[in-house]
């Protein structure tokens, strides 16, 4: 066992700077610099209370050192905040007993070349960087991934992702068309490496996990919800042993790093709510224990993103709030429970939400109309928007679609409030609803090859099926046939566009199995149907109706 960390160990890990950050303060804790040691983050409940913890004697680099360990200090004050620094030896015993061997980096790395040239690597990485990067800025200029110094389970992940795009660039359109990489290798390489480094994770593990997440299906008609949200706890769970669920803008650390910090934590925090809200779960993420919901500016810092572009990207991110919004006032257990019975009130919260979204999308037309030259996140961020906006209008629907005599609380409270009211509501409700779909349907009929190399994140496979299956509730629903008959023709409408386009942007793929396998069965044999409804199918499937 070694001594713990001596005061020029210290002196090593947190006062040496990168030439990228020279300029800065030199006593600055380099905290995600430190190569053999496991910060931790302390929690407010812990026994090592960081309101004691704040009055310890720290050195001038914020550091305290016990035998086996040392305190980090980055902010005293109102808001404490200090890491818990171990030596790796620590964490040796429980890794032997968990059946967990140590694998030389030196060696991963060398298994990694055998799969991944260096060159084939360096290619996959631009072309992460290209189509990637922008909506995930999960990096830093200062210490981009590299095949020669980073860690061989994350440069695996970066090629997985990567590889999706090989056909934009000249050489691996060639060298990977008959022979793909070797995906099963890879990730054994790299859960290998996490069941390693979870004892003692780094902001490399987080990075690895997060790019597991959004990483798409290889198979467009496969959703991989399960591995997808299991994978997801993990990463949040790891990222909070590492206190990214802290905002490190006043941290007593490098620019680069608190500007890094901020954008994993945002990337995590939307990460979360559009996984949450397409694969139908409670979000993990709170924003009463998650400081970073929204990115600045000055967030772009070292993050290799051209200033345009960042401006395109904090639109798409201001998304990502107003969903979680609606998952928390509107999608919640204890909202559904509350509000599935209440019209009026579904409607009043689901307004607030509605008038920010149509602010954004204000805003943003007008910025993508001053923009010199279209940015591939505005087509990302225009889905996003109608995937919000049916997403709101789906809550306002629900308390007319419970079945009588289902929940008999809920028919109880419909009847409660005046009949006038209730029609209002669910006027606009159904007003409003349409005018979103059609907005969407008019976003998929104007859709085009060249956006096949867009980097559609895992959500939007669902966002693409809802509009179909929004369009079935709503005619199924419908009061009369003649309303029936326009939301079926939209719902022909929209799978006829989306088997059109599928071949070229495989994205809808999904969305069209999934409607096409109820009408294959029989509409009428999936889904009990009104009389009306039942002519209105009929109706809408004459050819003058078409």
């Amino acid at each position: 066992m070694q001594d713990g960390i001596s005061p020029q160990e210290v002196q090593t890990l947190f006062g040496t700077q990168d030439s990228a950050d020279c300029t800065e303060n030199l006593h600055e804790p380099n905290l995600d610099r430190i190569d053999a040691a496991n910060p931790q983050a302390l929690g407010f409940s812990g026994d090592m209370d960081p309101y004691v913890l704040q009055n310890y004697q720290y050195d001038s680099n914020g550091s305290f050192g016990f035998k086996q360990l040392s305190i980090q200090s980055v902010l005293r004050g109102n808001f404490p905040v200090q890491f818990l620094i171990s030596q790796p030896s620590l964490f040796s015993s429980s890794r032997k007993e968990n059946g967990v061997q140590e694998i030389s980096p030196l060696v991963a790395r060398g298994e990694l070349e055998k799969m991944v040239s260096s060159d084939t690597g360096r290619r996959l990485i631009s072309l992460f960087r290209t189509f990637v990067l922008p909506l995930y800025p999960i990096f830093s200029e200062t210490r981009f991934p590299d095949p020669d110094t980073s860690p061989a389970y994350l440069l695996a992940a970066i090629y997985l992702v990567g590889q999706l795009f090989a056909r934009f660039d000249e050489a691996l359109s060639i060298e990977l068309a008959y022979e793909t990489l070797d995906s099963q290798a890879l990730f054994r390489l790299i859960h290998e490496a996490l069941q390693y480094e979870s004892h003692a994770p780094g902001l490399e593990t987080v990075q690895t996990l997060l790019l597991l997440v959004i990483r798409p299906s290889t198979n467009p008609l496969v959703l991989e919800s399960s591995v997808k949200w299991s994978l997801h706890g993990l990463l949040v769970s790891t990222a909070q042993s590492l206190g990214l669920h802290y905002d490190p803008t006043s941290w007593k650390l490098p620019r680069w790093q608190i500007s890094l910090r901020r954008r994993i934590a945002f990337s995590i925090f939307s990460v979360d709510k559009w996984l949450a809200c397409s694969l139908g779960r409670p979000p993990l993420v709170s924003t009463d224990n998650w400081l970073v919901i929204r990115l600045e500016k000055e967030d772009v810092h070292a993050s290799t993103i051209e200033s345009d572009t960042w401006s395109h990207f904090l639109y798409y991110t201001q998304l990502g709030i107003y969903m979680d919004e609606a998952l928390t006032r509107l999608y919640s257990m204890r909202a559904i429970q509350e509000l599935s019975s209440d019209p009026t009130k579904t409607l009043s919260i689901a307004r607030e939400i509605l008038e920010k979204t149509s602010q954004w999308h204000r805003e943003f037309s007008q910025q993508s109309h001053n923009s010199e030259e279209p940015n591939p996140l505005s087509t990302i961020s225009l889905l996003g928007y109608h995937y919000v906006q049916m997403t709101i209008f789906r809550a306002i629907m629900r308390p007319f679609l419970a079945k009588p005599g289902a929940a008999s609380g809920a028919q109880h409270s419909l009847n409660g409030n005046s009949s006038t009211d209730i029609q209002s509501v669910l006027g606009l409700a159904r007003t409003g609803f349409r005018s979103a779909t059609t907005a969407a349907l008019t976003f998929v009929k104007e859709l085009k090859e060249e956006h096949s190399r867009i980097f559609w994140p895992h959500w939007s496979q669902v966002a693409f099926s809802s509009i179909c299956f929004i369009d079935l509730m709503m005619a199924t629903s419908s009061p009369d046939t003649d309303e029936a008959v326009c939301w079926f023709q939209d719902l022909h409408v929209a799978r006829r566009e989306m088997r059109l386009k599928s071949t070229m942007l495989p994205v809808l793929r999904l969305g069209l199995l999934r409607i096409d396998a109820v009408f294959w069965k029989g509409l009428s044999r999936v889904m009990h149907l009104e009389p009306h409804v039942e002519k209105a199918l009929q109706e809408s499937l004459k050819p003058t109706s078409t």
